[in-house]
């Protein structure tokens, strides 16, 4: 007997239809990619549309970009309207001023861990993305990696919370992450560019897992047109 699993709509054109209807809620999905593959503006274009159409509140927690640039970069994708009440940024600055004698402890995964569940508790937040874990990693002294992380992982799960963790890939590297956290997760979306003939170069994104979900395994092209996300089926390919 099959079981009806709630899904979260990533409201890019063609991808749930992709993914066999969405991701399921309460999954962790690893987003990994090179640098300039979008994937943050992809995770704020799925919480800004989440929040638009069905109420879902999310929260984006920042170790690296400021608050502002990224509500600059989502306003030129098209995101207008990302209002703090319904996707919230929380970014390092803002971390570092409200928790400086914690950091001085360096134990990071308890830092977010503490805030994550006071702001679910407070604001009822459904959806949470982590930028970057390579940023994470750096702020943390972590001696048992993957340990450490399957236990932030399940804490937060814990919390009902559908999760996306940003990762930085590595130019050349097969690794998509660095501890792990591929296994951990309960879906992958990896994303690269990939030259098409001469001069071109192509964004694909490829659902690598989803665990519950008959998905499509084959590459798209993942395409923005000044105002929406789309996936269609991949150009020619290299000759």
């Amino acid at each position: 007997m099959d079981i009806e699993v709630p899904l979260l709509q990533t409201y890019v054109d063609g991808l749930d239809r992709a993914l066999g209807g969405g991701i399921p809620r309460g999954s962790t999905v690893l987003v990994a990619g090179t640098p300039g593959t979008m994937k943050t503006s992809l995770i704020l274009w799925m919480m800004h549309e989440n929040a638009r159409l069905n109420g879902v509140k999310s929260l984006y927690v920042s170790l690296e970009q400021d608050m502002d640039s990224l509500k600059a970069g989502a306003m030129r994708m098209g995101m207008k309207n990302l209002h703090e009440a319904s996707v919230y940024i929380l970014d390092m600055g803002q971390l570092r001023r409200g928790l400086q004698r914690s950091e001085s402890s360096k134990d990071w995964f308890t830092i977010l861990l503490e805030i994550i569940k006071e702001a679910v508790s407070a604001s009822g937040y459904g959806v949470l993305a982590l930028d970057s874990l390579e940023a994470l990693y750096a702020l943390s002294e972590i001696k048992t990696p993957r340990r450490e992380m399957f236990h932030f992982l399940s804490s937060i799960k814990e919390l009902g919370l559908t999760t996306f963790l940003i990762a930085e890939q590595p130019f050349g590297s097969t690794r998509l992450a660095q501890w792990g956290e591929d296994f951990l997760a309960d879906g992958i979306l990896n994303l690269r560019q990939v030259e098409v003939g001469e001069t071109d170069v192509q964004l694909r994104l490829r659902c690598i897992k989803m665990r519950w979900m008959n998905h499509d395994h084959n590459a798209l092209a993942l395409n923005h047109d000044g105002q929406k996300f789309f996936v269609t089926h991949v150009i020619s390919k290299k000759k």
